[in-house]
C-alpha cells in the first residue's frame, strides 16, 4: 500500500509541465453587453488566489475583436473562448483577431498556478473593442399572414428591456434594446405562429420573441 501511495505521488510530481496552467478553482462570469451603437467599452474588476473572473460577449463572425489587460500584477492573463468552445488566445495580456464563428465568446482572466497559490488579489481593467458588422446571420422571412398593424411589449419588467435580435433565434445577434412598455412596434411578420415577429421600432428592424408582444 505504501509502494502505491509513494508511485501516485511520483506521477503527479512528474506531471508534463505544459497542460494548462489555469488557476481558477473557482470562476466568476459576468455578461458583458455594450450600449447599442457603441463598439468598445472597459470593465474592471479583481481576482484573488484561484478564483478566475470570465466575461461573456456575443459577437459575430468577421468581426475584430481587440482586448488589452491591465494590471500591476505581471502574472494576470486572460483566455478567449469562442462560442463552440476553443480556445483562440491563451496566456494573453493583449489580443487582437478576426472572430470565427458567431455566438457568446468567453474572456477568462486568471492568475498563472504558481501565484494564485500565494491568494494574492489582483485588481484589473480590460478594455474591449469589437469592430466591423460581420457576417448577417440568415434567418427565415416572415410570414405574409395578416396580423395587427403594430404591437406593444408585455410582460418585460420595468428594470429590464427587450432585446431585438438579428435573426429568430435567442442566441441572435442583439441590434437593439427596447424599453419595456415601448408600443408603436410595426409588425413586419411572423414564424411559428407567433413565436418569432419581425418588427420595425425608431428606425430598426429586427426580431423579437412574440411572447411579449400583443396587439397595439
Amino acid at each position: 500500500m505504501r509502494k502505491l501511495g509513494y508511485l501516485l505521488a511520483l506521477m503527479v510530481a512528474l506531471a508534463p509541465a505544459s497542460l494548462p496552467q489555469l488557476a481558477a478553482a473557482q470562476e466568476r462570469v459576468e455578461t458583458l453587453r455594450m450600449r447599442p451603437g457603441a463598439t468598445q467599452t472597459t470593465v474592471r474588476g479583481i481576482v484573488i488566489g484561484r478564483i478566475s473572473a470570465s466575461y461573456r460577449l456575443e459577437a459575430r463572425a468577421g468581426q475584430r475583436m481587440s482586448l488589452t489587460l491591465n494590471s500591476r500584477n505581471r502574472f494576470l492573463y486572460f483566455n478567449v473562448i469562442d462560442p463552440r468552445g476553443r480556445t483562440i488566445a491563451r496566456e494573453q495580456t493583449q489580443w487582437d483577431g478576426r472572430l470565427p464563428n458567431s455566438g457568446v465568446y468567453t474572456i477568462q482572466i486568471y492568475l498563472l498556478r504558481a501565484e494564485a497559490r500565494r491568494n494574492v488579489p489582483a485588481p484589473f481593467s480590460l478594455d474591449v473593442s469589437i469592430a466591423g458588422r460581420g457576417e448577417p446571420a440568415p434567418g427565415p422571412g416572415p410570414d405574409p399572414a395578416p396580423g395587427p398593424r403594430s404591437w406593444r411589449v408585455v410582460g418585460v419588467a420595468p428594470n429590464d428591456v427587450l432585446n431585438m435580435r438579428e435573426s429568430p433565434s435567442p442566441r441572435g445577434f442583439v441590434v437593439d434594446e427596447i424599453p419595456f412598455d415601448a408600443s408603436g412596434l410595426r409588425n413586419l411578420g411572423c414564424i411559428d405562429g407567433q413565436g418569432w415577429c419581425k418588427v420595425r421600432f425608431r428606425g430598426r428592424e429586427g426580431w423579437v420573441n412574440g411572447r411579449f408582444l400583443r396587439p397595439d
